[in-house]
């Protein structure tokens, strides 16, 4: 990162709740980030998932949560979600790197593919792209906002293949 600022990213701790929710998760309650801590660490516990967080210089910045189908018959299939990174360290290779870090997991797995969903006409969209993900399906109006007066966007879903580790 510039200006030798320290990126880490790793899996999720209890401690990070505070940190979430002042930079990834701020329309959210600590209870409710607490929660979604607790879920993804069983989910780990389980095999089935990990949340990744990335820090700078020790504070929480950004987190991922990776979570594989369950169904037998997509269980080559893994979900990405809640990739947030705070708006001050956007640009700087830090969703690249949780993307990275999701791949890795994935792999290990035995996930062949990485699936996201986002709204249509944000910059996240084009944020996948460049981050090599393909479009494979459009929903018009498949997303709507419970919050800012029902806001209603097309969802864009996007795969990506994951490396096998051999």
């Amino acid at each position: 990162m510039k200006n030798g600022t320290n990126i880490t990213v790793r899996p999720v701790e209890r401690e990070d709740a505070a940190d979430l929710l002042e930079n990834c998760f701020s329309m959210s309650t600590l209870a409710g980030v607490q929660e979604r801590i607790e879920n993804t660490i069983q989910m780990l516990e389980e095999g089935t998932g990990v949340r990744f967080v990335a820090e700078v210089d020790g504070i929480v910045v950004g987190t991922v949560m990776l979570k594989r189908n369950s169904h037998p018959l997509y269980a080559h299939r893994a979900e990405l979600y809640d990739v947030v990174v705070c708006g001050y360290y956007q640009r700087r290779g830090i969703a690249r790197r949780l993307i990275a870090e999701c791949h890795a997991h994935a792999a290990s797995m035995g996930v062949e593919i990485l699936e996201i969903g986002v709204r249509g006409g944000t910059p996240a969209e084009e944020v996948y792209r460049r981050l090599g993900f393909i479009e494979y399906a459009r929903l018009p109006q498949g997303i709507k906002e419970p919050r800012d007066g029902g806001n209603v966007f097309d969802e864009i879903r996007f795969y990506q293949p994951v490396e096998r580790v051999e």
